[in-house]
């Protein structure tokens, strides 16, 4: 038992006269880290996606529906790298979009429109989402990116083809 209690007290002596001097471990990310999760400009240009823009007719309508014109001024801060209206306040993301609805000209009030406009609701939330958290992968942010530009394109060929068909007294059945 003494042998036993001489041991234990060796092994406490050794233990405490030990250097304590903890090295911190600093852990940094290299720039090529850092740019593998950050999205930049050149990643947003290198999608493929059908881009419509709005003809003549159509731009004529939505001329004074400032929310779709608010709406499309954060698309094009988007198409050009500045994620920072889509990853803030989600609130504010979903006011837009339920006021685009509600103040959309009378002559747009159309179940497709309505639709794509739906649609773009949900995408636009998605991204909020995707931004907001850290953990998410670059490559399902880019894809998220994507669905937001492809659903706003979306939007833009609907209007479109309203006045197209109005225009050519197309009827749908």
């Amino acid at each position: 038992m003494r042998i036993l209690l001489g041991v234990f007290l060796s092994f406490c002596i050794v233990v405490t006269s030990c250097k304590s001097d903890k090295v911190s471990e600093v852990i940094s990310e290299t720039q090529e880290q850092i740019d593998a999760k950050t999205i930049s400009l050149i990643d947003i240009e290198s999608m493929r996606y059908d881009d419509f823009g709005l003809s003549m007719d159509s731009q004529n309508v939505v001329v004074d529906w400032q929310k779709f014109q608010n709406l499309n001024t954060q698309i094009y801060s988007l198409k050009n790298g500045d994620l920072s209206y889509f990853s803030g306040d989600p609130l504010l993301v979903k006011t837009l979009l339920q006021e685009l609805r509600t103040e959309m000209p009378v002559q747009l009030q159309t179940n497709e429109i309505s639709a794509r406009i739906t649609a773009l609701d949900t995408k636009t939330q998605k991204l909020n989402s995707f931004l907001r958290i850290d953990n998410i992968q670059k490559a399902e942010k880019l894809e998220a990116i994507k669905e937001v530009l492809i659903a706003a394109s979306n939007l833009n060929l609907q209007i479109n083809k309203k006045f197209e068909f109005d225009k050519n007294n197309v009827t749908e059945y």
